[in-house]
C-alpha cells in the first residue's frame, strides 16, 4: 500500500521552526499598542514633554517593528524583547522623571504593561507548544 503525504520533502535542509497560528494575534495586538503607544503625545496631548514623546515614539516603534517582524520570522525571541520594552514604557515615568504628567504616566502604565502581558502570554503559549 502506497502513503501518499501532503507534507514537504524534508530534506537535508532544515526547515525554520514555525509557531502555531494561533499565536498570531498577540503579534497584531502588539503592533496596534506599539502605535498606539508612538502616537500617544499626539492623541493625548503630551507632546511638550520631550523625554515622555520621544520615549513613547521610540519604544512605540520597536514594540510595531519588533512585532511585524515576527508575524514573517515566526520566532520567539520577539516576544522577550517586546517584554522588555514594555517594562521599560512602564518604568519610564519614573526612570526618566514625568510621573507628574498624568496622560504621559498612564499611556506609559498602560500600554506598556499591555505589551508585557501579551509578550509573558506568547511565551506560556510557546513553551506549552515545545
Amino acid at each position: 500500500m502506497v502513503h501518499i503525504s501532503h507534507e514537504p520533502h524534508r530534506g537535508s535542509h532544515r526547515e525554520p521552526h514555525r509557531e502555531p497560528e494561533a499565536r498570531r494575534w498577540q503579534d497584531w495586538a502588539n503592533m496596534a499598542l506599539g502605535i498606539a503607544l508612538a502616537g500617544s503625545p499626539w492623541l493625548l496631548g503630551y507632546r511638550g514633554l520631550e523625554e515622555a514623546t520621544m520615549n513613547a515614539v521610540i519604544i512605540g516603534l520597536l514594540v510595531f517593528a519588533l512585532s511585524a517582524l515576527a508575524l514573517t520570522l515566526l520566532d520567539r525571541w520577539e516576544a522577550y524583547i517586546n517584554a522588555v520594552l514594555g517594562l521599560w514604557a512602564g518604568l519610564s515615568p519614573w526612570l526618566l522623571g514625568f510621573t507628574g504628567y498624568d496622560m504621559a504616566l498612564l499611556a506609559h502604565l498602560g500600554i506598556g504593561g499591555s505589551v508585557v502581558l501579551i509578550a509573558v502570554l506568547e511565551i506560556w503559549q510557546a513553551s506549552r507548544n515545545t
